[in-house]
């Protein structure tokens, strides 16, 4: 939804030679390119520089829910067939559905043979795509078209619900600085002042390991960190992992220790397969290899989730980065704890960076924690139009799930938080 009123002769023949030269090479490459091979990603676009909370958002998605009211006292938008796939160039019947429930939402304005998708429908779809947090493709099909197909009146609950977690939000956003991690997003923001001066892109919990929502306070900064593997984890995926591949504790630089603070265990002597391999713990050492990456965010919590960086960098570059146990790794890890320390000990991101590249253990603790708040919204505004994401953990009632989960796409063997 829209908020805004949607109302020298041999030069030529040299350049023409050499036109028809690239559009032989582009031919000749094509013709090469197997059949089978999967099209170039779009990379996510940046993230949001708009608070998600504040009374003015607040003020921004009460105004939604108004419009989102009369457009279902309206009887809403029309349906799409299912399984269908619509794309520029396309004219017929389903074309001028597509073109109706865009005017509705306010993605096109009305004009135009509406049973032809030219370039102005296929710039709204993209548009469309963009504020549901999609690929933008232009193309319609799939998640696209089911996202398309969610009634308006389930829209109007999915903004009422986010309206409310805002307002539940907003008290507890008093301190000077902080953190806001959005899991259904994916996305970090750093706010000072009430406006955002640092972000990153994140990857959170998945489906069956949801990222919880969590207020707590960044109280230090772990610079190459051990990880101690969870049991949970140790007994999903890590455990599995050896029996698959007996070096894998050597490669991933993981030792096996009686417990907590006890003898280390040669590897070799573990009967993998028993059930006495439970009973030992993990500790991962530091480096580029280790789940954490080289810097954690040390902020203590009953849900023990937290803020790292990781070796799995790539995961960035999807849009639903749903792929972690419970914990939240940032792209812009160094940017967001330059911020953190605010210049504390003259440390910067060069300084970080320079003292994990010469393996540097440290621990700075901050002067003046800076609390972090990891929510879930599903819904808010930006540039005078409504943002809608996956409800990936079933956290809005009936509001839109895209029924695909992303962690179960195959990916090579990790045990990471």
């Amino acid at each position: 939804m829209i908020l805004k009123s949607v109302s020298g002769p041999m030069a030529d023949r040299v350049s023409k030679a050499f036109r028809l030269a690239v559009a032989a090479i582009a031919l000749a490459v094509l013709s090469v390119t197997p059949a089978g091979a999967q099209r170039q990603r779009i990379p996510p676009p940046a993230p949001s520089v708009e608070p998600w909370v504040s009374p003015s958002q607040i003020g921004n998605l009460q105004q939604a829910i108004a419009l989102y009211q009369r457009i279902v006292a309206a009887g809403g938008w029309p349906k799409l067939p299912d399984r269908i796939t619509l794309r520029p160039g396309d004219s017929d019947a389903n074309v001028a559905i597509l073109r109706k429930r865009l005017e509705m939402s306010g993605d096109v304005r009305p004009g135009g043979d509406p049973y032809t998708f030219d370039t102005a429908l296929e710039a709204a779809v993209k548009g469309y795509q963009l504020r549901n947090g999609l690929e933008p493709t232009g193309i319609v099909y799939g998640i696209t078209q089911r996202s398309l197909n969610v009634p308006a009146d389930v829209r109007l609950r999915q903004l009422q619900l986010n309206l409310a977690r805002m307002q539940e939000l907003l008290p507890k956003l008093a301190a000077p600085r902080y953190i806001l991690m959005n899991a259904a997003s994916f996305e970090l923001q750093g706010i000072a002042g009430g406006r955002v001066q640092v972000t990153s892109r994140t990857i959170a919990g998945k489906r069956a390991t949801p990222t919880p929502v969590v207020s707590a306070s960044v109280q230090a900064i772990n610079l190459l960190p051990y990880w101690h593997v969870p049991g949970t984890i140790a007994k999903a995926a890590l455990i599995p992992a050896v029996r698959k591949d007996p070096s894998y504790l050597y490669k991933e630089r993981i030792r096996v220790f009686s417990s907590f603070g006890g003898e280390e265990i040669d590897p070799a002597l573990v009967n993998w397969w028993g059930p006495e391999a439970e009973r030992y713990v993990f500790r991962q050492d530091p480096g580029p290899q280790n789940a954490l990456g080289v810097l954690r965010f040390d902020m203590p919590n009953k849900n023990i989730v937290y803020l790292h960086d990781t070796p799995m960098k790539n995961l960035f570059g999807y849009f639903e980065r749903a792929y972690s146990a419970g914990c939240v790794r940032a792209e812009n890890y160094l940017e967001v704890a330059e911020w953190v320390l605010a210049g504390q000990g003259g440390w910067t991101r060069d300084q970080l960076a320079s003292a994990i590249a010469a393996g540097q253990r440290t621990t700075i603790k901050l002067a003046q924690p800076v609390p972090v708040h990891f929510i879930y919204l599903t819904a808010w505004t930006e540039n005078g139009g409504v943002q809608f994401r996956n409800d990936l953990y079933n956290r809005d009632t009936q509001a839109f799930d895209g029924g695909e989960d992303v962690a179960a796409r195959p990916m090579t063997l990790s045990v990471a938080p």
